[in-house]
């Protein structure tokens, strides 16, 4: 049997056949391994104190060579490591919402003027500069001027990929949080319309087709997509409630490389944990729910209620729920048609909240309402919302709403029909 010398040196072994060699070195582990950079091949090192995160990072980079996806940490753009930033750091562990959120706001607002600069040499200066250019506007960069909470959106974007740039050290630091920004000023909001100009706008959308879905946002608070997603199993007659547990929206999707690959509307979560909510309804409003859900019976042909508890209360021509587009266009046309002053579907839920204020309803009542969460702790975590209570200071509104006329598609409807309503 031949003899090896100890002075014969022995060959590394590989881990796996391509994934190149591991060895100690600096109290760690540097691994050694090939990748594909612009076409050609070019050998990098990787180094960890921990061998099997080394090993996990050089699959990682190996895949993505083989994929076309691997950049140089010291090479690497902004705009590559914000898309893959989103790959490897946000899709996987937030809502589509809120992904096509972050990537509208790159595409439109940083990309454009960040997105060539290699991420190590966007210093304090540079990103400061433009950070004033946002809030000033600058005409020769083709910059517009942007609103502070904007500008505050967009700060919120980079500073989390910078700390993640940070911790995969991508770069030495993360400058965001030294870069100053206008304050949000909070507007004393004044409300829109007049009580007895509500009592004329809930006159008008009684005469509207889908009108009575406004008056519902009017007197619950909800959120348009909130409103949309509503379905028959979360309103209960005997109870005089309305459950939000459901948002419908359109949804706009995009690949990897931030191209559309498609916009759908489906249901959405809730905005927030404190949007699961339980609202209590005016009686007048309750009576009116009664007999829409008793038209709708028969006009989709169903015996009780149950068989439509999974359909959406709200919906439009075609079936489908109403969306935050539809309702904002639609009362658009509506109140040119009347004559009206204009008024959003979001500033229906603020007058809720004013007419709430106005009717000295407590706020920890109307924060319940509203689906708000707050920054006192207490009133967060420790007011506790009783539903009698809940039931009685809704009554409140009676007064204001003066409600005495039934929605257009539902007049017809005999009043003996309420005698019914324990049967379904």
């Amino acid at each position: 049997m031949p003899r090896t010398s100890q002075k014969t040196p022995v060959k590394k072994k590989r881990n796996t056949k391509g994934m190149g060699s591991i060895r100690q070195k600096n109290g760690g582990y540097e691994g050694r391994i090939t990748v594909k950079i612009d076409g050609k091949s070019k050998q990098i090192s990787l180094f960890n104190k921990d061998k099997r995160v080394l090993v996990q990072e050089m699959i990682r980079v190996k895949q993505e060579s083989n994929d076309n996806m691997f950049v140089e940490k010291d090479r690497i753009t902004l705009e590559e490591w914000l898309k893959k930033w989103v790959r490897v750091h946000k899709r996987p562990f937030v809502t589509a919402r809120t992904l096509q959120g972050y990537i509208e706001k790159m595409k439109t607002n940083i990309i454009p003027y960040l997105g060539n600069y290699p991420i190590q040499s966007l210093d304090r200066l540079i990103l400061q500069e433009y950070f004033s250019d946002l809030a000033t506007g600058n005409e020769k960069k083709g910059i517009k001027k942007y609103s502070p909470k904007t500008i505050r959106e967009i700060k919120s974007i980079l500073n989390m990929a910078f700390a993640d740039a940070e911790l995969d050290k991508i770069v030495k630091y993360n400058p965001i949080p030294t870069i100053r920004t206008p304050k949000v000023r909070k507007k004393k909001k004044k409300p829109t319309l007049s009580p007895k100009e509500q009592q004329e706008l809930i006159q008008i959308l009684l005469s509207e087709e889908n009108g009575f879905c406004y008056i519902f946002i009017l007197n619950t608070g909800l959120r348009p997509g909130e409103n949309g997603g509503i379905k028959w199993k979360h309103y209960s007659y005997e109870e005089s409630n309305i459950k939000v547990r459901d948002n419908y929206g359109k949804i706009t999707y995009y690949d990897d490389n931030f191209e559309k690959i498609e916009s759908t509307y489906e249901e959405k979560e809730l905005k927030t944990p404190t949007s699961h909510r339980t609202i209590p309804l005016q009686k007048w409003l309750n009576d009116i729910m009664y007999l829409f859900m008793l038209s709708e019976l028969k006009r989709r042909g169903y015996s009780k209620k149950s068989q439509m508890d999974e359909e959406y209360i709200f919906i439009n021509a075609l079936g489908n729920p109403l969306s935050s587009d539809y309702l904002w266009d639609t009362l658009d046309k509506i109140l040119k048609r009347h004559g009206f002053k204009h008024i959003s579907v979001y500033q229906l839920r603020h007058l809720f909240a004013t007419r709430c204020i106005d009717v000295h309803i407590p706020i920890n009542q109307i924060q319940q309402y509203l689906g708000h969460a707050l920054g006192s702790t207490t009133v967060d975590f420790y007011v506790d919302y009783d539903e009698d209570t809940n039931k009685k200071e809704i009554e409140k509104l009676e007064e204001i709403n003066n409600i005495n006329v039934l929605p257009e598609r539902i007049k017809n409807i005999p009043s003996v029909l309420l005698m019914g309503q324990k049967a379904i």
